[in-house]
């Protein structure tokens, strides 16, 4: 069989690794959604770019990109094959770097909760590992960490509101079932899983409705034929944790990273909701990260512990 002098095997006859200059065009396709436009970004010919996307599809027997309002919008598995490359041009891009570009500066943006009990101890950490390093950390929404990200006044980011934005994509790096957070003593604490029905006449504390897990949480709700009692409202994850400390009810809450800091006087219970909250890096849609905040991002995605109440991804 005649194969091309720059691709080998990956599984047998059946696969082929596909070319950087076909995962450069990808890349590009992704983050303009025009292939004149991403032909322009590369310095290649509109055929050459559609030629080289053909080829992707064809290895993967499906297509990457849909019509969208007059714009090619990646699919899931387009999305998936620009993660997957993200960290070779990363390297790319290391191997590039001055050798004496050792001291630097990482801009990272993240919402409170994710801050404090999250962030705050990894970059210790990091820090300790990576001594040149210097981390401004700012504390924002997670629209705020989404548009810094995307209009390059931050590095990186962190969030945890499966929110989207053209400018940037998403590095999930754990995921959770929404959980109940209730004191020890409560007479629900005694059943392993809770359902929505368990929790009709409680006293809620809710996240503001500008989080989309409360706009699920109140649709699931009413898919019951119900509202939930809410008493008291608030814009951060560890403000509802003192509200239940302090008896005023129940929060329905993704348990990362709260739970990172276990509470005796409280207890976790999942929700049987089809439903997954998941947690992210930000990073900018499109061109690589610098190596130091690649370097901290891998950092973010690879340093927290195994739980009984959310799930690393790899």
């Amino acid at each position: 069989m005649n194969r091309k002098p720059n691709t080998v095997d990956l599984a047998g006859d059946s696969k082929i690794r596909p070319s950087l200059r076909e995962i450069e065009a990808l890349r590009a396709m992704i983050a303009t959604g025009k292939t004149t436009h991403a032909a322009r970004q590369l310095g290649m010919s509109q055929p050459s770019v559609s030629r080289a996307i053909a080829s992707l599809e064809a290895r993967l027997g499906q297509p990457l990109f849909a019509r969208r309002n007059g714009r090619l919008a990646p699919t899931a598995e387009a999305l998936a094959l620009e993660a997957r490359a993200a960290v070779v041009f990363d390297l790319l891009d290391q191997l590039a770097a001055p050798r004496g570009d050792v001291a630097t500066t990482i801009r990272v943006v993240a919402p409170p909760t994710l801050a404090h009990l999250f962030l705050a101890p990894l970059l210790a950490r990091f820090i300790a590992r990576e001594p040149g390093t210097r981390v401004h950390l700012e504390v924002g929404k997670s629209t705020d960490c989404l548009g810094a990200v995307a209009d390059g006044s931050a590095d990186l980011g962190l969030v945890d509101q499966a929110t989207s934005h053209n400018g940037v994509r998403l590095e999930i790096f754990r995921r959770a079932r929404p959980h109940a957070l209730l004191p020890k003593r409560h007479r629900l604490a005694i059943r392993s899983e809770l359902t929505i029905g368990d929790l009709v006449g409680e006293r809620m504390i809710a996240l503001s409705r500008r989080f989309p897990l409360r706009n699920k949480i109140d649709a699931a709700f009413a898919a019951v034929r119900s509202e939930p009692l809410i008493v008291a409202e608030a814009s951060t994850s560890v403000v509802l944790v003192e509200m239940v400390r302090a008896g005023l009810g129940i929060a329905i809450l993704n348990p990362f990273p709260l739970e990172l800091r276990p509470e005796k006087s409280m207890v976790f219970r999942p929700l049987d909701l089809k439903m997954t909250l998941e947690t992210a890096v930000v990073v900018p849609a499109r061109g690589s990260l610098a190596p130091a905040a690649r370097s901290l991002a891998n950092f973010v995605r690879t340093g927290h512990p195994a739980s009984q109440f959310s799930n690393a991804i790899e």
